[in-house]
């Protein structure tokens, strides 16, 4: 039997992954706080090639020191990578000339992560995959909120995270068809609250007369009960009249989604509707900008969009039409895709209720997580491209084992292995954790590499147990009270992506 755990110790201990400085790449990592793999740092250089070398010197969570010399001071750690222990390192970098030490190049204080386990040391599942996703499914069709839309065809006031449309109703929309697959005995009603939500969304959607023609909004405050958006979505009030241009393609999806299920002609119009607002608007480098005004359609910043869900929807609009155009755009999308996120490994967050940034400074594996799918499946020239990929993703992004203390200083009690989002919600989601989960079965699919399903399925089994046995609720913050107490902040889209990739767990194994 395979050991899977000395496979990745094995790769832990001596792959560095895109270093800044070699082939004129850039340093990604100059806000990154934790390493799985040996990393290299931007440290700077000296005039004149005074300098002989350089002499690094890692300090562990024990005091003791790990040292070697190299002729830059941007040398990987892989020398002496496998000697330091998982914990706090802090790493000094000196100048030296003829042997003798001038003076302090720089420092850098980071967590070193646990590698890979293995499955056979953490924790069984608490239930197959299969049950898993049937019960989260179920969970989401019994939600008060996913109610209200069969009752009402509006809304829940009362659920906060309402308060985003583009994102939430897509997603219930897309939960429920999947769930009227799966539970005949309610499939008319799982497919009517899907019809609801849609045509609610569809009903303000921008019209005639606006810039923003055929999309619907990001955020939403109408009927909605004020103080508890405030509560949960304090940020949502920040944005009020603008429009994230990455969420339209959401419910893009979606629309076409529901038409494939119904045939209902509305719903191809306003998926063709968003198709033709990117047409329209598309920029020179093949993207679209990402903060809008949603009075003028003006750009309120620099900032481009970067989200693979994009790409996603233009293929399914060019597949279902069979127009070239479409695939011209997904195409341009791609390439600056690639020039921008994938060569220059800039994976900037773009999230509705976090502030847009420089290069660099909230990176978030999202992005990434949804390009290693689409070059496993569509680009096999760039599997490599892929692998690397996965690895940026597990060493910024996963937490096997020990999760550094300025996590668990802002999320107590955190509970791994997870998955972790972004620089700036530097916390175990579930939506990030089943993310993941999708991007390393992409790799096993593509590679027949059983170490990819391996951490798949570990992340997978994680999911199992954090989800609560009797309801099917899979909190999305992941600490030892959420196991326990009510669902506080509960993002249902994360809920239903987490069934979503639990069902594809099972449908591997071969549960279904």
């Amino acid at each position: 039997m395979e050991n899977f755990a000395q496979r990745a110790l094995n790769e832990y201990n001596t792959i560095t992954i895109r270093p800044g400085g070699v082939n004129a790449q850039p340093f990604w990592n100059a806000n990154a706080s934790q390493f799985t793999f040996a990393p290299a740092f931007h440290f700077p250089t000296y005039p004149n090639g005074c300098i002989s070398e350089f002499l690094f010197t890692a300090i562990d969570k024990n005091g003791n020191e790990h040292t070697f010399r190299a002729k830059k001071p941007t040398a990987d750690l892989t020398p002496i990578w496998s000697e330091i222990p998982t914990g706090l390192v802090t790493l000094k970098v000196e100048a030296l000339i003829n042997g003798k030490i001038m003076w302090l190049v720089g420092t850098r204080t980071f967590f070193k992560t646990s590698p890979f386990p293995g499955r056979e040391n953490l924790p069984k599942r608490a239930r197959s995959y299969k049950d898993a996703a049937l019960l989260a499914y179920k969970f989401v069709f019994e939600q008060e909120m996913t109610q209200h839309w069969l009752k009402f065809g509006t809304p829940d006031p009362e659920f906060p995270h309402n308060v985003y449309p583009a994102k939430t109703f897509s997603s219930i929309i897309t939960g429920m068809i999947a769930y009227a697959k799966l539970s005949p005995n309610n499939a008319d009603n799982a497919l009517k609250i899907a019809k609801n939500a849609a045509d609610y969304m569809i009903s303000i959607t921008y019209g005639k007369g606006s810039a923003l023609k055929g999309i619907p909004p990001t955020y939403l405050f109408d009927g909605l009960n004020e103080e508890k958006v405030n509560k949960i979505a304090p940020a949502a009030k920040n944005y009020k009249d603008t429009v994230m241009t990455i969420y339209p393609a959401s419910a893009g999806s979606a629309y076409l989604n529901l038409y494939n299920e119904t045939k209902e002609e509305k719903y191809f119009d306003a998926a063709m509707d968003i198709a033709n607002y990117y047409k329209d608007n598309v920029l020179d480098n093949g993207t679209w900008y990402l903060l809008t005004s949603a009075e003028t359609g003006l750009p309120i910043k620099n900032n481009y969009c970067n989200h693979l869900g994009i790409l996603k929807f233009l293929t399914e609009v060019k597949n279902k039409t069979n127009d070239s155009v479409w695939e011209n755009l997904a195409n341009n999308y791609f390439i600056h895709l690639k020039k921008t996120c994938l060569d220059q490994y800039n994976w900037e967050g773009q999230f509705e209720d976090t502030p847009v940034t420089s290069n660099y400074t909230n990176l978030t594996h999202i992005g990434a997580s949804s390009m290693v799918p689409y070059l496993a499946k569509n680009k096999p020239e760039m599997l490599e491209d892929a692998k690397e990929l996965m690895r940026f993703i597990e060493d910024q992004f996963v937490v096997w084992g020990e999760f550094a203390p300025w996590t668990k200083a802002s999320c107590p009690d955190v509970k791994s292995p997870a998955g972790l989002e972004q620089y700036f919600c530097y916390w175990p989601i579930d939506g990030s954790t089943s993310v993941i989960i999708n991007a390393f079965l992409s790799m096993y699919e593509a590679t027949n590499d059983k170490l990819y399903f391996e951490k798949a399925a570990a992340l997978g089994d994680m999911l199992t147990r954090m989800q609560h046995s009797d309801s099917g609720a899979i909190p999305t913050f992941w600490t030892t009270k959420a196991n326990t107490e009510d669902l506080y902040n509960f993002w249902i889209n994360c809920h239903i992506g987490s069934a979503y990739h639990l069902y594809h767990l099972a449908e591997i194994t071969g549960e279904i």
